[in-house]
């Protein structure tokens, strides 16, 4: 059997009498895109400071590659993307990647960091500050992949860039699972873990509630919302199973937990498949639902 790439066992942490993490069990696997999600004060980054070695952990243990996060092997071989840049402004963007080069003996050559970086010669050659916040964020995204990381955090990765720097952030990870490289993050931006994460790992007050993924967290709730054209609105009326009912200039929408016996009524009045809009509740709500009563 593989052994995980990350190992975290009973872990607790209680910071002046405080338990800000409870009893946290899980493991991931080589290669995997993992997700934290929560509202804010869930324990996010006390979590990953635990899984970086920084914070010393009350109770249990967290292995990487089978050995302490701070083992000289892992130092080498893991990378952490803070949620603030933290680039040095009196260097050159050039002068800041050829010293990352300098310290790491396996490195990513120059072309290779052109590639990702996609900077030209005159914005290589400006000083870390005349950036805008979004390359500075990439740059400093850049940076920790420099020395080849095997496992790779990233805390807001995303925040404060653009769409289109966003867009490119993304690509680079997508390149970095087919490598193999193993990613955990954090992220208000729900849309990006739907379309990103392998799995998320859903934290509420310092408990990990849910270790699922995207898919089956939607498919959990088989709650779906039907829009059809508003000339279906008195037969919907006449459903059961739905609720949530809104009218608008030319549709008529619901949800309902009961899709199939919903969609034979539909059939007997008359409607079609081309005239049916099916969604799925979006993992959004159904985080909202799992951590309802907490503060955002």
């Amino acid at each position: 059997m593989t052994k995980p790439k990350i190992q975290v066992n009973n872990l607790s942490k209680i910071i002046k009498g405080k338990t800000i993490l409870a009893d946290m069990n899980f493991s991931i696997k080589e290669g995997e895109c993992v997700a934290l999600i929560g509202p804010n004060g869930a324990g996010k980054t006390t979590l990953m400071s635990c899984l970086l070695g920084d914070k010393k952990v009350s109770t249990g243990n967290v292995l990487i590659n089978e050995q302490s996060p701070k083992s000289i092997a892992n130092k080498a071989k893991i990378a952490f993307l803070q949620q603030e840049n933290a680039v040095p402004t009196s260097l050159k963007v050039k002068e800041l990647l050829d010293f990352f080069q300098s310290i790491y003996i396996d490195h990513l050559t120059s072309r290779e960091i052109d590639t990702l970086l996609g900077f030209t010669e005159s914005q290589k050659n400006l000083l870390t500050d005349k950036l805008s916040g979004g390359q500075k964020r990439l740059l400093a995204f850049v940076l920790c992949l420099i020395g080849k990381p095997s496992v790779l955090f990233l805390d807001e990765p995303t925040a404060g860039m653009d769409t289109s720097t966003r867009k490119r952030f993304w690509e680079i990870v997508t390149d970095l699972k087919a490598q193999g490289t193993t990613i955990v993050y954090s992220s208000h931006y729900i849309e990006e873990v739907e379309h990103t994460a392998d799995r998320i790992l859903v934290l509420h007050q310092g408990q990990l509630i849910r270790d699922t993924t995207p898919f089956a967290m939607r498919q959990e709730a088989c709650e779906k919302q039907v829009t059809l054209p508003r000339q279906f609105a008195a037969a919907v009326d006449q459903l059961e199973r739905i609720y949530q009912i809104e009218t608008k200039t030319d549709t008529v929408s619901f949800m309902t937990k009961d899709i199939e016996t919903v969609w034979q009524a539909l059939q007997e009045v008359g409607c079609t498949l081309s005239d049916l809009e099916v969604q799925n509740k979006t993992l959004l709500n159904t985080l909202f639902d799992s951590t309802k009563g907490d503060a955002t």
